[in-house]
Order: structure tokens, then C-alpha cells, then sequence
């Protein structure tokens, strides 16, 4: 593959670009640590490899034709963002507690906690027809031709799963240290909020999306 690094390039930009994936990710780690963030990382460089599959299958050109299975997955996973966003912007209202509390709170985030996360990854990934749609448009500008298309695709949709995984993982990491500046049961209040509205114009930008 001749372009193999100009691809790496664009799927590290296409993981920088703030997203709902961002929004979940930054969430996930501020309130629950750096598992959680990580937890929703490899749940959404899980999602990714459904894309993936999807393209290499031609899956994702029969969501691309099909007006009314592409509307289907858009409004599904739109109602899913609306609904990861009311449910975070209510619970802004219950983490008005002490830094003692909020500490122990994050001591306690247990397994059941983090398979919510990392479902939270994947379900914005796989409901969200445009990424799909999105990875069929792009991969194949990067096969080159005369080789094996099919390997290819699967070498660049593996390498795009690992470079967005391994960013996510990455700000997972750096937000959990940054995470002890933000204790203040004020900012978690209003940072909740703040996040639980990103998720909610998410899903309406999501519903009126079109192919």
C-alpha cells in the first residue's frame, strides 16, 4: 500500500476531532476514573472493527443504498445519544457532594460500571450509520490497485480501529491525572451538564442527518 502512512495521518485526524466519542470518553474517565475512559475506548474501537467488518462484507454499501435501514440505525442511535445525554445531564443533580465522597465514590466503580462503558463505546459507534458510511467512503482511496483489495481494506480498517482505540486510551490516561484538579463538586455538577447537552445535540444532529 502506497499511502499506508498518509492513511495513518488521516485516521489520527479522524480520531482527534471532537466527537461524540470525545464527549463519552472525557465523561467516562472524569467521573469514573481512568478504567472507566478505558472501558469506553476498547468499546468504541470495538464498535469500529463492526464498521470494518461491515465495509470489508459490503455491508455498510447496502446501509448506503437503503434509505430506510439507513434511517433506521440513524434514529436509533440518535434516541441512544439523546438518552446517554438526559440521563448524564439528570445525574449532574446527584454528584453534589463533598471531594471525600466524590473520592470514595471513584473507589468503588466496579465491573458492572465498566461493561456500561464500554457498551456506551460501542453503541455510539454501531448506531451510527454515518461512521459506516464514512469508512466506505475512505478506505478505498487508500487500496491500491493491482494488489489484494480485500487485505487491504481489512490492514487499513485494523489500523484505523487501533489508532482511534489507542487515542481514546491515551486521553483516558491523561484525563485521569488531570482529574484531581477537578474534585470540586461544583465542576462535576456542571461538567455533567455540560456534557449530558453535548450528548444531546449529538443525537438531534445525528436525527437529521442525511445520507
Amino acid at each position: 500500500m502506497e499511502n499506508y502512512f498518509y492513511f495513518l495521518l488521516t485516521a489520527l485526524a479522524m480520531a482527534i476531532l471532537p466527537g461524540a466519542d470525545f464527549a463519552i470518553v472525557t465523561k467516562n474517565t472524569l467521573v469514573a476514573g481512568k478504567k472507566g475512559g478505558q472501558a469506553t475506548a476498547l468499546g468504541i474501537g470495538s464498535g469500529l472493527i463492526v464498521h470494518t467488518t461491515a465495509v470489508v462484507l459490503g455491508l455498510s454499501a447496502i446501509i448506503a443504498q437503503s434509505a430506510a435501514l439507513f434511517n433506521a440505525i440513524k434514529f436509533v442511535g440518535a434516541i441512544y445519544l439523546f438518552y446517554i445525554g438526559i440521563t448524564t445531564f439528570l445525574k449532574a443533580n446527584q454528584t453534589e457532594r463533598s471531594s471525600d465522597d466524590l473520592g470514595e465514590q471513584d473507589l468503588s466503580v466496579t465491573t458492572k460500571d465498566n461493561k456500561e462503558y464500554f457498551g456506551q463505546g460501542v453503541l455510539t459507534n454501531v448506531l451510527n450509520p454515518k461512521a459506516s458510511i464514512f469508512y466506505l467512503t475512505l478506505l478505498p482511496q487508500f487500496v491500491t490497485p493491482g494488489e489484494n483489495p480485500f487485505l487491504q481494506l481489512i490492514i487499513l480498517g485494523f489500523t484505523a480501529v487501533l489508532v482511534v482505540t489507542f487515542w481514546f486510551l491515551f486521553l483516558s490516561y491523561a484525563f485521569d491525572h488531570i482529574r484531581t484538579w477537578f474534585r470540586r463538586p461544583s465542576f462535576q455538577v456542571n461538567f455533567q451538564r455540560v456534557t449530558g447537552l453535548m450528548l444531546i445535540t449529538f443525537g438531534i444532529k445525528l436525527a437529521l442527518a442525511k445520507r
